[in-house]
């Protein structure tokens, strides 16, 4: 509970101190997004005014008399209508002018030397035509109020004036100057309009503001020496490189000793029920010291090796259900050491059958070797009586015998392979004849050499082929093994045999991986696709097509090693 209250102190301390960033931004966009309205307003009134003819009309007519721009001007009431609806947003709009026939009045000035040299109205013609948001100063007040200017061009696209629509600096001014804490107006990030703070140098201040290009923040940061929680949402007009910012400093010290304190709060009930846990626990804790005694007594007993069954106690708490689970598990410990102790017996008689039956198929097991010399005698004795097929199947026979009493993990050569796989070819042949013939393809003969493969891998396939595929065929009979080198080996056993339907060709792929449950009529190619898989990974292995009346196909897929 002591690291549940630690825990919660630091959380709710967390969770004050975000709510208090998370308020101060919302805060922040709130005086944002009203700024960003007047900013909406003056924007759709520059657009109107930009596509108003009577203002073509007024600056472009070269005038021979004060009384027709009197006339003019007075039939001209738009800008006074757009001043009047909104006066709460819009303190003056301007229009500079290149016509010096039209006399200056409080909407239209002509842009003389004096104007045209101002830094605004330079920057607003290089936008040509596009908006250009900065901010004028008050020459009486001092104060800043933001301002929107743009270029006025006639239906022929030529220059004729200048727009200036200034904002009523009250929309800026006031929700910053109303504010507690120190809360800046800012201009591109180096200029500071409004402060409710008298501040000789910003510099600092805006240059955390530059180090930060984000469009909202709410953080600490070190300023003038002292952690403050700085907040600031920017304002950026639509189609224009300019922005304002909106900056509030707030002592972090006082934030975090408001959440500290908060947070302190919120302990006290978790302070109140860890002392009354203790008092429970130290009540009840000595009611169960002396059962839990007896019990750890039983079970150092029990641990010796004493099985003693201990009465039972009685009750239904704690204690008694683990003495009555303790009685349990020493029956339970006696029947296993009975059952060992029979199992054991029963391991050695198996044991002891087991090598009377080893000892007797060893008795009348066949020396291969006395086999392959007794082939070797018959394939003399047909030579010495000119019996030149017989000795022909007696050579072939021995050397398969030979190679399967030699035969080792370690890897053969592809072409000592293939040449077994003739040799039991050329024996059926012997045996069929006509009736089947095979054929052996090599896409690289010279490669076979090089290759090497694990041993007894085509032959059981080849011996399938014969015994469940084309015995049956009274003619016509085809097996076809190829060897082709791509990515990696590919071998392949083909026959044109009976071949197999779905149901069959299923148990058959299961068989081929089930690895526990061996069918004896498939010993040999689940063997060889077990060898492959145990050597070379689940990548490799054996494939097996197979359709009714067709035939069937096998593929052996192997990694090249040389």
């Amino acid at each position: 509970m002591l690291l549940a209250d630690v825990y919660m102190y630091t959380s709710v301390r967390g969770v004050m101190i975000q709510q208090e960033k998370e308020s101060l931004r919302d805060e922040l966009s709130r005086i944002a997004d009203s700024v960003s309205e007047s900013i909406a307003v003056i924007e759709d009134i520059s657009k109107r005014l930009y596509f108003d003819v009577s203002i073509v009309h007024i600056v472009s007519t070269e005038y021979g008399s004060y009384e027709e721009v009197l006339e003019d001007y007075r039939s001209y009431d738009i800008i006074d209508d757009y001043l009047e609806y909104y006066h709460q947003e819009i303190a003056s709009i301007t229009v500079y002018t290149y016509n010096a026939t039209l006399p200056n009045n409080e909407y239209f000035v002509y842009a003389d030397a004096e104007v045209k040299k101002d830094p605004g109205y330079t920057e607003t013609v290089r936008r040509e035509g596009g908006p250009y948001w900065s901010y004028d100063e008050d020459t009486i007040t001092g104060k800043m109020s933001l301002k929107l200017s743009r270029v006025l061009y006639t239906e022929e696209m030529e220059r004729m004036g200048v727009m200036m629509i200034e904002m009523q600096n009250k929309r800026t001014e006031l929700p910053v100057t109303e504010r507690e804490d120190m809360t800046l107006f800012v201009y591109n990030n180096a200029t500071v309009l409004h402060s409710n703070k008298r501040e000789a140098d910003y510099e600092e201040l805006l240059e955390l503001l530059m180090e930060n290009d984000a469009d909202s923040f709410s953080d600490k940061v070190t300023y003038q020496g002292e952690d403050y929680l700085m907040t600031f949402v920017k304002i950026s007009p639509p189609y224009c490189e300019e922005f304002y910012t909106i900056v509030s400093l707030r002592p972090y010290k006082e934030i975090a000793a408001l959440a500290a304190a908060t947070a302190i709060g919120n302990l006290i009930p978790m302070f109140m029920c860890i002392a009354v846990a203790v008092g429970l626990i130290l009540i009840f804790s000595n009611s169960f010291s002396a059962r839990v005694n007896v019990f750890k007594d039983e079970m150092h007993r029990a641990a010796a090796g004493d099985f003693r069954i201990a009465a039972a106690p009685e009750g239904k708490d704690e204690i008694a259900e683990l003495q009555r689970d303790l009685n349990s598990m020493i029956l339970d410990i006696q029947g296993l050491m009975d059952r060992v102790v029979q199992e054991q017996v029963q391991k050695e008689q198996l044991n002891t059958r087991q090598k009377e039956v080893e000892f007797k198929m060893l008795a009348s097991q066949i020396n291969p070797h006395f086999l392959n010399n007794t082939l070797e005698t018959i394939r003399m004795q047909a030579r010495v009586r000119g019996q030149s097929e017989i000795e022909e199947l007696a050579k072939m026979l021995a050397k398969i015998m030979r190679r399967n009493i030699q035969v080792t993990d370690s890897l053969q050569s592809l072409k000592s392979e293939l040449q077994l796989v003739e040799y039991y070819l050329k024996i059926q042949d012997y045996r069929f004849h006509d009736r089947i013939r095979y054929e052996i393809l090599v896409k690289e003969q010279s490669g076979t050499e090089e290759l090497k493969i694990m041993p007894l891998l085509i032959q059981p396939f080849v011996e399938n082929a014969y015994v469940h595929g084309l015995e049956a065929k009274e003619s016509d009979g085809m097996i076809c093994i190829r060897v082709e080198e791509r990515s990696h080996l590919w071998i392949t056993v083909e026959d044109n045999g009976c071949g197999m339907d779905e149901v069959k060709l299923k148990k058959v792929r299961h068989l081929l991986n089930d690895f526990e449950t061996l069918d004896r009529t498939h010993i040999g190619i689940c063997n060889v696709n077990q060898r492959i898989r145990l050597k070379y990974g689940d990548s490799y292995g054996v494939t097996i097509e197979s359709e009714v009346g067709k035939g069937t196909i096998v593929t052996i897929k192997l990694p090249i090693i040389t």
